[in-house]
């Protein structure tokens, strides 16, 4: 039948649009599985100079409270008051003020690299997720091709079967008025000598009862008058 090859095709194109489905729908499942939380991505992201500036950062910090210390000690011996409770107390200002200010720099700075690393880690996390619901997208986009294409086989397969019946039913038909033709020609010699013989018993001579001669009229007698009728 022609057509073969297409539904191989078609059924050949649904079987690759449905691995292909299948494995996509398997990265995409794997993908998912493999989505890190943000606290465990936040390592990967801080930023590893961040000890390094923070160190550098307390460094001048400490610098300036020693510069300031020793202002505060020119400023305590111009005044004569070098040494005394007035100079103890400015030193422990300078050196709580400087403590709590290098506190919240390096909590500052802290929490922006958490900041950071965290949303760059949910940046990813959403990443991940977007590409595993593309995958999963192109596993049902597969799906439906191989779907369609193995509905066309089935169509190509159905068309392809209803003609081959339709053929079939034609040869068929063709077999029967033949085998009619050869029983008609057979049977017609049959139905020819019925004929002769019914028209033989209507004749007035079957119905003769003079015995002149002795003569009776017989089969030949018959056919020799359906011979004489058939050529009339």
């Amino acid at each position: 039948m022609s057509g073969g090859g297409s539904n191989t095709n078609a059924y050949a194109g649904a079987a690759n649009a449905l691995t292909g489905a299948g494995n996509a729908a398997t990265g995409a499942i794997n993908a998912f599985s493999n989505v890190p939380t943000i606290a465990s991505g936040i390592s990967g992201y801080m930023n590893p100079y961040t000890s390094e500036v923070i160190g550098n950062a307390t460094n001048d910090v400490n610098r300036l409270t020693q510069m300031q210390q020793q202002q505060n000690a020119a400023n305590a011996a111009r005044s004569g008051a070098f040494g005394g409770a007035r100079h103890g107390l400015v030193e422990a200002t300078t050196n709580s003020e400087a403590q709590r200010n290098l506190a919240d720099m390096t909590g500052n700075l802290r929490m922006q690299g958490f900041n950071t690393a965290a949303n760059l880690s949910g940046q990813d996390i959403a990443n991940r997720f977007t590409g595993a619901n593309g995958m999963l997208s192109g596993a049902g986009a597969l799906s439906n091709l191989g779907t369609n294409a193995f509905n066309m086989g089935n169509t190509l397969e159905t068309n392809q079967w209803n003609r081959g019946m339709q053929q079939q039913q034609m040869e068929q038909q063709r077999l029967n008025d033949a085998r009619q033709m050869f029983l008609d020609y057979t049977n017609s010699p049959q139905r020819t000598l019925q004929m002769l013989l019914q028209a033989g018993a209507g004749s007035p001579l079957s119905n003769n009862t003079t015995t002149t001669g002795g003569y009776s009229p017989g089969i030949l007698d018959f056919l020799g008058l359906g011979s004489g009728l058939m050529g009339l």
